[in-house]
């Protein structure tokens, strides 16, 4: 796996981006109060199929010891981090979200998350929407031609310091490919001007987890969704990202 992609492979990423840049942005018109998490996946696997790609999730496995994950999406809801199966549970008035989904396309894998609110929301829901998007803009505003790989999560970190919000670091982006998930991984911390230098072809997620509490985090039972243990919100959110030489290009930004 080449951490720097060719030319011709960076155009399959950046079309399997757009794809899911597309299948995310429909999954959050329709998280409407009253659909479930179930009936998002299905809308996203529909439109994952239709576009002849293979929804990523569906079936994955981080470890041989894991079950295989159900669905074609994440669907983390108000006090789930990261990894939320979906389920008939219903979205209400004022939850924070977020849906995670992937795809592969000719063979190049996009994976990104949306994390927003849904009708009105509480002042500090707002606020740490708001936290988790200047955090991951912080990380993206690093991935410049000639920067050192530490200083995405050092400038993540410190986005996340200033705000009243914590830092869940036991989760971290990774870089993408013919692979959903290839190494090195990029953690939402680290230290300024350590590590490898960026260069231009290089393609990569990054997905800062918030938290409003100091209480921990657990894993529930089916040993994919994350929780924090006192009920309390919480927020993942996630870009895949391209150096160029021009700087950094968001591949799933907003359409």
């Amino acid at each position: 796996m080449a951490l720097v992609k060719t030319p011709e492979q960076v155009e399959k990423l950046r079309s399997a981006g757009a794809l899911l840049a597309r299948c995310l942005d429909m999954l959050v018109m329709n998280a409407k109060p009253g659909v479930s998490g179930k009936q998002l996946d299905s809308l996203a696997e529909e439109f994952i199929k239709d576009h002849h790609a293979t929804p990523a999730f569906k079936g994955y496995s981080i470890r041989d010891d894991m079950p295989k994950f159900p669905g074609s999406i994440c669907f983390s809801r108000n006090h789930v981090v990261v990894h939320g199966i979906p389920t008939e549970e219903v979205i209400e008035e004022g939850d924070i979200i977020t849906i995670d989904s992937g795809l592969c396309l000719e063979g190049w894998f996009s994976d990104a998350a949306r994390l927003f609110g849904v009708g009105e929301i509480s002042k500090e829901d707002a606020e740490i929407i708001e936290a988790s998007e200047v955090a991951i803009m912080a990380g993206v505003n690093q991935c410049h031609a000639g920067t050192r790989i530490g200083n995405i999560g050092n400038a993540i970190e410190n986005s996340i310091a200033l705000s009243k919000f914590r830092n869940v670091v036991e989760f971290c982006g990774h870089f993408i490919g013919e692979a959903m998930h290839e190494p090195p991984q990029i953690p939402n911390f680290g230290q300024k001007n350590k590590g490898f230098r960026l260069e231009p072809g290089m393609v990569f997620c990054l997905e800062p987890m918030l938290k409003k509490s100091k209480i921990s985090i657990a894993l529930l039972p089916d040993k994919w969704t994350v929780v924090t243990l006192d009920n309390s919100r919480a927020t993942h959110i996630e870009h895949m990202v391209l150096v160029t030489d021009e700087g950094p290009e968001i591949l799933t930004a907003f359409l």
